[in-house]
């Protein structure tokens, strides 16, 4: 294991959010599938903010400040096949996975009335292969 991470998102705060901002903060933080995905989803809200939580978390694993090079479309969060958040990192994120000799981060969301919680776990092959 290299790195975790946990984050805990207001899902009130971020109705708030994007009611205030709209469009501004979704398409900075929330990548088109991401965006695709929430209009699916039975509350945009909860939706939103339990993906930004877990871009958090992701986040966190890697131990690092946010940069120029840094965006949040580096990371996408997915439906996994059993249904299941996948991580995809694009960009710096993935270079940075790369040079820590990371094989995958692993994530966990969940939420309940006004949180949303995630935890992930950034891991290495050694990791991996237990």
């Amino acid at each position: 294991m290299i790195g975790i991470g946990v984050d805990i998102v207001s899902i009130i705060r971020m109705s708030e959010t994007i009611t205030r901002s709209g469009n501004i903060f979704i398409n900075r933080v929330f990548t088109e599938k991401e965006k695709e995905n929430a209009l699916k989803h039975p509350n945009k809200d909860v939706y939103y903010a339990a993906i930004f939580a877990a871009k958090e978390a992701v986040f966190k694993t890697f131990c690092t400040k946010w940069s120029r090079d840094i965006k949040w479309h580096d990371i996408e969060i997915q439906k996994g096949e059993c249904g299941n958040p996948k991580v995809l990192l694009k960009g710096a994120l993935k270079q940075l996975l790369i040079e820590k000799g990371g094989k995958e981060v692993l994530l966990s969301i969940s939420w309940e009335l006004d949180n949303a919680i995630a935890f992930a776990c950034l891991i290495d092959d050694v990791s991996n292969k237990r």
